[in-house]
């Protein structure tokens, strides 16, 4: 599903990744862990194209991400759902536009649409603010919104950023149920975290990385 070879990424001649290889198998959830600055974010961008490697290779679902064609790289997109790390929700959007957009993009029949968005915020449990402006719920709101415009488009592999970061314990509990669901019903879920206690909840393979290198690949013992 995902394939590292040596892979490696610069900014400002300073190694956001170095010489990292690794696999992900289809349906696997894997957590990325690993203090600020270990190259998590950067990890997770050149997998869904927001960043290319200097070099290595990078192969997403048998497709080569550092050869893809710009025109093509939307197409693949729409295989993939990323959650962010700081929401990026259109504030002055309701729930339900801000949900309903990725699909507009990928030109789903607005009643396909309504349904697929009707179901998918009743499964993060946010149905009942879909007329709410985005920017006016709880953190915890909103990153409910997130996780659903990540996984409207039925996507193949989701990416998620951070996803607890700015919530209080009850609320990650809540938000790391969902991603067990989303794993559940077949999809590859890569996940980074720097909480040891979202790393337990997972239970799933952790890739350890520090200063832009992968330095372990285990599995959670439960």
């Amino acid at each position: 599903m995902i394939r590292f070879f040596h892979v490696s990424k610069f900014f400002d001649r300073c190694a956001a990744l170095h010489d990292v290889t690794f696999r992900i198998d289809e349906g696997e959830c894997v957590i990325l862990s690993g203090p600020s600055g270990a190259g998590k974010t950067t990890l997770l961008r050149v997998i869904f194209g927001m960043e290319v490697p200097d070099d290595g290779q990078i192969l997403v679902q048998n497709r080569n991400i550092a050869r893809l064609h710009a025109r093509d790289l939307p197409y693949l997109r729409r295989t993939i759902g990323f959650v962010p790390q700081n929401f990026q929700l259109l504030s002055q959007k309701t729930v339900y536009e801000n949900v309903i957009l990725p699909l507009i993009v990928q030109g789903v029949k607005r009643s396909e649409a309504r349904r697929r968005v009707a179901a998918t915020l009743q499964a993060v449990g946010i149905d009942h603010k879909q007329a709410i402006r985005a920017g006016v719920l709880s953190a915890g709101e909103q990153q409910r919104v997130c996780i659903a415009r990540a996984i409207v488009t039925r996507p193949v592999i989701v990416l998620a950023d951070e996803p607890t970061g700015n919530l209080d314990e009850e609320l990650a509990d809540e938000i790391i149920a969902l991603f067990h669901t989303i794993h559940a019903q077949g999809t590859t879920v890569l996940l980074a975290t720097h909480n040891q206690r979202v790393m337990a909840q997972m239970r799933g393979r952790v890739l350890q990385m520090r200063a832009g290198d992968v330095v372990s690949d285990k599995r959670m013992v439960t």
